[in-house]
Formats: C-alpha cells, sequence, structure tokens
C-alpha cells in the first residue's frame, strides 16, 4: 500500500513539474505554520506555487521529467517552488521572503533549462520584471523615431515661419 502511494504522489509531481520550466528548491525547517501559511497565500498571488516535498519522491520526480542536476540540492527539509511565468518574479519574492524569514533558505534552482546557483538567483532577482524589460525595449526603439518626428516637426516650423515672415513682408511693400 505504501509503495502505491508513493507512487501515485510520483506521478502527481511528475504531472505538475512537466508543466513548469521553472523551479526553486528552499529550505523551510524553522518556520512555524503561521509564517508558511502566510509564504504561501502571498506566493499564490503571484502565481508561485511552493510545496513541502518528500525528497526521495522529489529526486524521482525531477529525475523522470530530465532535470537530474536538481536532485543534489534536494537536502534537509525541503520545499519547491514552481512557476509557469516570470522567473524573475519568482526570484525577486522568494529573496524578499528569505530575507522577511530567516529560516527560509534559497538552496538552488532550475529556470529555463539551466541550473542556477543561490548567487545566480540573487542576480536574476536583480534584473528588471519581463513586464518592465518590454516597456523598456520599446521606449528605446521608440525613442530615435520621436526624434526624428520632433526634427521634421521643428523644420516644417522653421519653414511655415519663413514664409510668415515672407507674406508679412510683401503685405506691408503692399504687393
Amino acid at each position: 500500500m505504501a509503495n502505491e502511494l508513493k507512487k501515485l504522489i510520483v506521478k502527481e509531481m511528475v504531472a505538475q513539474y512537466r508543466n513548469t520550466n521553472n523551479y526553486l528548491v528552499v529550505g523551510y525547517q524553522g518556520i512555524n505554520s503561521l509564517q508558511f501559511d502566510e509564504l504561501r497565500k502571498n506566493l499564490r498571488k503571484k502565481k508561485i506555487h511552493l510545496e513541502i516535498a518528500k525528497n526521495s519522491l522529489a529526486a524521482i520526480a525531477f529525475k523522470e521529467i530530465g532535470i537530474a542536476g536538481i536532485v543534489d540540492i534536494l537536502t534537509g527539509p525541503s520545499a519547491i517552488a514552481t512557476s509557469k511565468d516570470d522567473p524573475v518574479i519568482m526570484a525577486k519574492e522568494t529573496i524578499e521572503w528569505s530575507k522577511k524569514i530567516p529560516a527560509f533558505s534559497l538552496r538552488g534552482g532550475f529556470f529555463d533549462g539551466v541550473m542556477l546557483s543561490t548567487e545566480d538567483i540573487n542576480k536574476l532577482a536583480k534584473l528588471p520584471t519581463m513586464p518592465v524589460l518590454r516597456t523598456q525595449i520599446v521606449t528605446a526603439i521608440n525613442a530615435p523615431i520621436v526624434g526624428v518626428v520632433s526634427s521634421f516637426n521643428a523644420v516644417l516650423r522653421g519653414l511655415a515661419t519663413v514664409f510668415q515672415a515672407f507674406k508679412d513682408k510683401k503685405e506691408k511693400s503692399g504687393e
């Protein structure tokens, strides 16, 4: 019976992990249940799923989906954070929570096919999020166009001023 239950748990983990490409392994030893519930609720609002995992079962699930590298950081009481969305938001949120709750420790992760150390995740958290990055790119692309349009407007204004002065001069001279 216990083996069947473990197989079912691994099957469920595989189904969940297969649909995601961003994973973080965090330690939670020493966090009380109220803190953990608050942490989960906050992360869920940001579309980040956090679940406590038995290391041996999580290792089997990760090996089954082809991410054997994450097995090395599954030591001690572990929780797995997953997200389908922007990995920068996930990194920022977990680092922010690790500052609020010292017992919540970041161990490493796997983002878009690459294993990341704690240091790499800290660097990732310093990057702008995807919406901000997209805005910066559009602004950078748009800036030269705005400059060209402003230049054309200045030339046209100058030309209109010259024509107006020419018209005024003709009117004064009576022609």
